[in-house]
């Protein structure tokens, strides 16, 4: 009976001590498999001459620094309002529309362009933190050393962009000849014909305005558009978007003023392709 009772001693104790070796692997298998704070997140920190320091969360996506709009503007002193995959933001001076999967903001009237797009992560609005700085006007410092960004005011007379309007003919005629020749490509693609219509307009060869680049027919007709009807139809709210875009600047094929859906045309036998998009072929 004692050699039997000490057997099963042995075998208690052996059983006891694999347990705990095995709580002690899975713990530390636990350890391994634990997530580690995602790669691409990085503190964005408000401080610099602020009344105050804190710090938000942000994403490191296609080497650009998104934030989280919503707390972006609460921590600026404005108040934000989520609904509908977009965020509404009032601040002192500043009214402000960013909506997931725009590739602009709306600013008090400005469109700033967005060429990595706003996102949605999480269920949260994110856009990226210089474009924001700027709506507010605010400036970005950004450390490598410590992958952080800092936000800070540009001085005592700074304060939020400017409010701008557009010049209702060009916009007018500019989101109807792009919403005509571009209404199914991408964005880019849309700021692409704004960009050929304003090369012609600053050409000494074409017209001086964009209503008349698009309507010119000395050579033939260039906007088929212009003349079959379809430039009289409602643009949406991108093709207004690109159009402003254009009209400020923005510009995504340099200096080409022409475009084709085909190479094989007079322009892709006479002039440099110098910028493919989307179904577009643009030329210089």
């Amino acid at each position: 009976m004692k050699a039997q009772t000490k057997v099963r001693l042995r075998k208690w104790r052996l059983s006891i001590t694999a347990l705990a070796v095995s709580a002690i692997l899975l713990n530390v298998g636990s350890i391994i498999a634990a997530p580690r704070k995602m790669q691409n997140e990085v503190p964005v920190i408000f401080s610099h001459g602020l009344p105050f320091q804190r710090s938000i969360g942000g994403r490191l996506i296609d080497d650009t620094t998104y934030v989280n709009v919503r707390l972006f503007a609460e921590t600026l002193g404005g108040t934000a309002t989520e609904s509908g995959g977009a965020t509404y933001v009032v601040a002192a001076g500043l009214e402000m529309e960013v909506r997931s999967g725009d590739h602009y903001l709306v600013a008090n009237g400005n469109y700033i362009y967005v060429p990595t797009g706003v996102r949605t992560i999480g269920d949260n609005v994110y856009a990226p933190v210089r474009l924001l700085a700027r709506a507010f006007g605010a400036a970005v410092e950004w450390s490598d050393a410590l992958r952080t960004a800092y936000i800070a005011p540009l001085g005592p007379n700074s304060g939020p962009i400017a409010p701008t309007s557009y010049d209702s003919d060009d916009l007018y005629w500019m989101s109807r000849i792009i919403s005509a020749e571009a209404r199914g490509e991408p964005f880019e693609g849309k700021i692409a014909v704004g960009n050929v219509v304003m090369n012609r307009k600053n050409d000494p060869w074409h017209p001086n305005t964009v209503k008349d680049v698009i309507f010119d027919n000395r050579s033939g007709v260039q906007f088929t558009p212009a003349y079959s009807g379809a430039i009289y139809n409602t643009p949406s709210r991108d093709c207004i978007a690109a159009a402003a875009l254009a009209l400020d600047g923005v510009n995504v094929v340099g200096e080409a003023i022409y475009f084709a859906q085909s190479l094989n045309c007079w322009a892709g036998h006479n002039r440099v392709n110098n910028a493919t998009i989307g179904g577009h072929y643009f030329f210089l």
